[in-house]
């Protein structure tokens, strides 16, 4: 009996155990998960801060681009425009807190160059006192060299989509053709417009080009009621402002034909100048095969590539003086092409007896004297192209007309190319996207964007 008692209350007490196990397991495995789910949390507060500083970084970023947007426009309206001193505010609300800018330039001892430094800073709602996120931007603004950003022979100048040109003066020798909503200047920067319509006859003949003279050939046309000029515009033959009153005098603009001293009288045929081809290729001195085009980091002066010239990847090349490419060139990637700072205010020439194509990706940069660079190709429709002496010194007739429509310079993307000039001596520039440039000058100059062309 005695046996049978401690039986029972080793048996009670292996049961007794066995329950305080799975209380003592039961208490370590809610500890485990409240220390998971504090860990979790923990985890989540810092990502939902991390998350709202970096949206009010990404703020301060967009303040800062919006001072520097702001700085060059008002530069392009008074080149004496020093900056913002004086906070400017970008947004205040509730929800992104408050953003403001402030601005500094500086012109180097060239004049063609300046510095725009743009400080973006961000303050919590309710509290624009103590900054929480700070961003700066700084950017370089190189002036255009002459009279005119855009400037070309009888083929004339042609817009199309939403492309808007500003900041600049424009020379067509021939007509100008504007559609969608297309735009020429804007209100509170008007610019100056000379047509010539130097463009019949139509078919051409031997005396292509000449001056249009029926009414049937205005020297600009209006495919759309939404195109626009706004400015001073002097033009042979053109009595009309468009459909929808297209040219509009904006703010200090003159309007359609003011007369003298405003407008010359008729617009003289004036084509872009044809540059001295043969002097630049008897200057060469050295002859590398186009291939091999991205082997080094320096294109030295007077060096011609024979063949195609590909830049592309991570091709990064320094121009210290004129070069000569027989074949194309294309220029795309992630490439940069610098223009030495040792050339000063003298502007390097890439002479290209083929096409020039550049991609919006590939980067252009000036000198600390804003000095870029001048693309000229002279290809063109004309049988001439194939010779090995002057390459076509001049052009008319039927083979200038045929010539101006062979796209042999195309500019795509989003470009940011200031200072860089680039001229299609024989044939048409296209500009398909948007962005900033220094000239285009062609028989003819297409803007085929989506977006503005600042010059």
């Amino acid at each position: 009996m005695t046996k049978l008692k401690n039986a029972i209350a080793i048996k009670n007490l292996k049961i007794s155990n066995g329950n305080g196990w799975f209380l003592v397991s039961a208490i370590v495995m809610i500890m485990f998960l409240t220390a998971i789910g504090i860990t979790i949390t923990a985890l989540i507060a810092s990502q939902y801060q991390h998350a709202k500083r970096e949206e009010y970084t990404q703020n301060a970023q967009l303040t800062a681009e919006a001072g520097i947007e702001q700085s060059v426009y008002e530069v392009n309206a008074n080149s004496s425009f020093t900056g913002y001193s004086t906070p400017q505010v970008f947004f205040n609300n509730s929800t992104q807190g408050k953003g403001v800018f402030t601005t500094t330039i500086s012109t180097n001892s060239t004049g063609k160059l300046k510095t725009v430094i743009s400080i973006g800073t961000v303050y919590l709602p309710n509290n624009d006192t103590t900054p929480y996120v700070t961003r700066g931007v700084k950017v370089t603004l190189v002036g255009t060299s002459g009279n005119y950003s855009v400037y070309t022979g009888p083929g004339g100048l042609i817009m199309s989509g939403n492309s808007i040109l500003t900041n600049s003066n424009v020379y067509v020798s021939g007509n100008i053709a504007m559609s969608g909503n297309s735009q020429i200047g804007t209100y509170n920067q008007p610019s100056t417009v000379e047509a010539g319509n130097y463009a019949c006859p139509v078919p051409p003949n031997s005396t292509y080009p000449s001056l249009c003279t029926s009414s049937s050939n205005p020297a600009i046309t209006f495919n759309s009621s939404n195109s626009i000029i706004y400015g001073t515009v002097c033009a042979n033959n053109q009595t009309s402002t468009g459909p929808n009153n297209n040219i509009q005098t904006g703010n200090g603009g003159q309007g359609l034909n003011p007369g003298s001293p405003y407008c010359p009288s008729p617009v003289p045929y004036t084509p872009p100048t044809v540059y001295n081809r043969m002097g630049q290729i008897n200057a060469v001195t050295q002859t590398q095969d186009g291939s091999n085009a991205c082997n080094g980091s320096t294109w030295s002066a007077n060096t011609e590539f024979t063949g195609n010239v590909t830049l592309g990847g991570q091709c990064n090349i320094t121009i210290d003086g004129n070069v000569y490419i027989t074949g194309n060139l294309s220029i795309g990637g992630s490439s940069t092409l610098t223009v030495a700072n040792s050339l000063g205010t003298t502007q390097p020439v890439v002479l290209v007896d083929g096409t020039i194509t550049v991609n919006g990706s590939a980067q252009m940069i000036a000198n600390s004297d804003g000095t870029g660079i001048e693309f000229i190709t002279f290809k063109s429709a004309d049988g001439c192209t194939t010779s090995n002496s002057d390459y076509c010194s001049s052009i008319t007739g039927s083979d200038l007309y045929n010539s101006q429509s062979e796209q042999n310079i195309v500019v795509n993307g989003r470009v940011n190319l200031p200072g860089m000039v680039f001229d299609a001596q024989w044939s048409e520039v296209v500009i398909s996207g948007s962005g900033n440039m220094g000239a285009a000058t062609g028989q003819t100059v297409n803007l085929d964007g989506g977006g503005s062309v600042l010059f």
